[in-house]
């Protein structure tokens, strides 16, 4: 402190000599080093460095994503309803029934009547197909009896008498007063009657629609055989 005092004291005696101002003497005088200065406090090499643990970053996480609804799909429209099946109201104009039988009999001295005709479900009379008698003089025609009672005998034009053999006749699926037949079962009759003699009935159900089909009829008396064969 002493020694600081006198450096002040000469330097202003000086600078106050030398004619400095007061502040220029006071400028000179504290850049002096303080004795502080001239030993630097060491840190003692046994101190360890403070150090801050900084807290570990927290990760972040990434949110959780909720799931969408699921989307609603509208379902798909019902198919359009299908047109019912259309019912044929008529026999096609090409269709036909080919009838075949075979007469036999033993005991025939004459010729036979026959008939073949058609009769719907209910044994309504729907047309003869084919008739054979005597063409003048026909006292005998009633002896037909089925075809007789359902005909009324209104149809007598087919042709004369033949004798045992076989024989076919074809329906064109048209009725007695030229309309065409409705699709469905009917009756294929086939009727024999030999003067003074026995008589012979076939009478069974075909069906008549959009099928072809072949039918075995069931043979009765004379008539020894039968068929249908009917194509749409």
């Amino acid at each position: 402190m002493g020694n600081a005092m006198s450096r002040y004291s000469r330097v202003t005696r000086r600078g106050f000599l030398g004619g400095l101002s007061m502040a220029a003497i006071a400028t000179i005088a504290g850049c002096a080093p303080s004795p502080s200065s001239s030993s630097p406090t060491m840190a003692s090499s046994s101190q360890s460095p403070s150090v801050t643990n900084s807290p570990s970053p927290t990760p972040s996480s990434s949110p959780t994503p909720t799931p969408s609804p699921p989307t609603s799909v509208a379902p798909p429209p019902p198919p359009p309803p299908s047109s019912p099946a259309v019912t044929p109201t008529a026999l096609a104009a090409t269709a036909k029934a080919k009838i075949s039988w075979t007469y036999a009999s033993a005991s025939a001295q004459k010729n036979p009547y026959m008939a073949v005709w058609i009769e719907d479900s209910k044994g309504a009379f729907v047309k003869t197909v084919a008739l054979f008698h005597k063409k003048t003089d026909d006292r005998w025609l009633n002896s037909l009896t089925r075809w007789y009672s359902v005909s009324g005998a209104t149809d007598t034009t087919t042709g004369g008498t033949v004798p045992a053999g076989t024989y076919s006749a074809s329906w064109d699926g048209s009725t007695a007063s030229g309309a065409r037949a409705k699709p469905g079962t009917y009756f294929v009759c086939i009727e024999s009657m030999l003067q003074h003699g026995g008589e012979s009935l076939v009478r069974q159900q075909v069906t008549f629609g959009a099928k072809a089909a072949k039918t075995a009829l069931t043979a009765v008396g004379d008539i020894t055989a039968a068929s249908v064969d009917y194509t749409p």
